[in-house]
């Protein structure tokens, strides 16, 4: 029985790629504490215990996997890469530099004072850093090494027991230093700097009132109906005129004596219209003094809205603040448009009027369907829901991307090329940022990205985990001490670089330099606990920038850190 299960791994190769996929997805997501170790650590982690059994896998695989993967990488990172290089975020990309760089420099240090091969200081890094497409950049690097199979192998196997050993500090220790250590050094609350940093976006100086960091000035939108009541300061006026007093505030529909009256701003309401009336959260309880008490109207409350994401490809608004935008469009801010989010990034952030236009952005704006369209056509273009993806540009943007990779040019006797990773991530960042600006162009749905990306990235590490099995239990007997405090000193040492770098030279706000050090190590569990300390989503602001950034440097590490060690 055992032998014919074994002749089929090694006969079917493809099941023990899917079964390391399906035991390492499970095994990722066991908790201990706040920290599990995920998909992509789990599926390496089963690759290299089921394949001891010495399975043989073509290499072929890993290739196709990462390409998806990287591809993926650079379709989401395009809009913000090439969004982030401007005055407004040099700050943050000036950071993101300072912790690759100076993890570049730690990776080189430490194999130079451990003596590790090219495999191992790849593996240290890519799991040291959490940045699994360093492995892939690097594995491709290797291919192009002037070696035998047998070493190119052992290469392989090295940097899969590398990752293995070091991911697991890489990730915990991140979230310890950026939630605990870094708010000690601070001297800070992070709850209270949350409560300051929105108050400070919101233009409205210091907060007041709530200590648990819950400030949302521009909330979610509501629709209510009330009966205007004879001694209410609205009987008698225009809907203009109450609007006047109300800039957050637009009355929808009037309801009169049964009959809807189509909305008009020169109507003079009376005692006993009933009004639909949209407003922020905040002045709910403005309106029982302004009209009347509220009511359960269906009929009132029955009036059209609509809903759009507009991607922001206007360039003479870049750069300006939503407050000062509100202003520019005049009447339009008090006619029931409501911005409820902005997303940069893949990230949602609740607009403030200091909230900056960035190009390449998707806002969500709702309201009346005639002003949404105006709206939209002024400040971008609204964004077709696709459900399909565009396969034949994506699969096109990969060989293009292979190709580029491939080309190989000298400075003197050097040697340098992207390789076909970085290849790939460049064509993916073009790609991406040219969905941002042309509809139509390259449609790649998010969940179509998210199969790509997830995919891609587990199938690789499991395939990189099974090529290793033979040699790992050697390997870790060898240099896994040596591995595992190299990658103590490769996780922290970056981060409190860029932090000390970040506070005193770039002077940037601590929250939002916290989540900055979360992206820049491109860690996103170190970000979510960053949002469940503070309370706040501000320190989103941070992580996308660096994010986009990291993801791109990171990988371009991969080839050097070979070409180097």
């Amino acid at each position: 029985m055992i032998d014919s299960l074994l002749h089929a791994f090694r006969d079917n190769p493809e099941i023990a790629i899917f079964l390391s996929i399906a035991l390492g997805t499970w095994i990722g997501k066991i908790k201990f504490g706040k920290f599990h170790l995920g998909t992509v650590a789990g599926s390496l982690l089963m690759g290299l215990i089921i394949g001891q059994i010495d399975i043989e896998i073509p290499s072929m695989l890993k290739a196709v996997f990462f390409a998806l993967f990287i591809y993926a990488v650079g379709f989401k990172s395009g809009p913000g890469f090439f969004g982030s290089l401007n005055r407004e975020t040099i700050k943050l990309v000036l950071l993101s530099v300072i912790l690759c760089v100076t993890g570049l420099l730690t990776i080189l240090a430490m194999n130079a004072y451990f003596g590790f091969d090219a495999g191992f200081a790849a593996g240290l890094g890519a799991g040291a850093l959490t940045d699994t497409a360093m492995m892939g950049t690097a594995s491709s690097a290797m291919h192009e090494l002037d070696i035998s199979a047998a070493e190119l192998e052992r290469l392989n196997s090295h940097m899969a027991i590398a990752y293995a050993i070091t991911y697991i500090f890489g990730t915990v220790g991140l979230i310890i230093f950026v939630s605990s250590v870094a708010p000690l050094l601070l001297k800070i609350n992070l709850r209270q700097a949350a409560i300051e940093l929105e108050a400070e976006l919101a233009g409205k100086g210091k907060a007041e009132g709530k200590s648990n960091g819950e400030i949302h000035p521009y909330s979610s939108v509501v629709a209510r109906a009330h009966v205007i009541e004879e001694d209410k300061p609205a009987n008698g006026q225009m809907i203009c005129e109450v609007e006047a007093h109300f800039p957050r505030m637009s009355i929808e529909r009037v309801i009169r004596d049964g009959q809807v009256l189509d909305r008009d701003v020169d109507l003079r309401l009376k005692a006993g219209d009933i009004v639909a009336v949209l407003s922020r959260r905040e002045l709910v309880t403005d309106m029982d003094k302004l009209f009347g008490p509220e009511v359960d109207n269906q009929q009132a409350l029955s009036f059209p809205r609509k809903t759009v994401h507009v991607v922001l490809d206007k360039r003479e608004y870049v750069g300006k603040k939503i407050g000062d935008l509100r202003q520019e469009i005049g009447p339009l801010s008090r006619h029931g448009i409501f911005v409820n989010k902005i997303i940069h990034a893949g990230y949602g952030i609740v607009p403030t009027d200091n909230t900056i236009y960035r190009f390449g952005d998707v806002a969500e704006i709702a309201g009346r369907p005639e002003s949404v369209n105006e709206l939209a056509g002024r400040f971008g273009r609204v964004k077709a829901e696709a459900h399909k993806s565009d396969i034949a540009i994506h699969t096109l943007a990969i060989v293009l991307g292979t190709l580029i990779g491939l080309i190989t040019a000298h400075i003197g006797v050097v040697p340098i090329e992207l390789g076909v990773g970085g290849g790939i991530l460049v064509v993916a960042l073009i790609v991406g940022w040219a969905h941002s600006r042309y509809q139509g162009v390259g449609d790649l749905p998010p969940a179509a990205q998210w199969a790509f990306s997830e995919l891609g990235l587990t199938a690789f590490a499991a395939v990189v985990g099974l090529m290793a099995g033979p040699r790992a239990i050697e390997a870790m007997h060898e240099h896994g001490m040596a591995l595992l405090i190299a990658g103590v000193i490769v996780t922290l040492v970056p981060p409190i670089v860029a932090f000390y770098a970040g506070r005193y030279l770039l002077k940037i706000h601590p929250l939002i330099l916290l989540g900055g050090i979360a992206g820049a190590q491109t860690e996103a569990a170190s970000m979510n606990t960053i949002i469940e300390e503070s309370g706040s989503q501000t320190p989103v602001i941070g992580f996308t920038v660096c994010y986009a950034i990291s993801n791109v440097l990171f990988a371009v590490w991969g080839p050097i850190i070979v070409a180097l060690t």
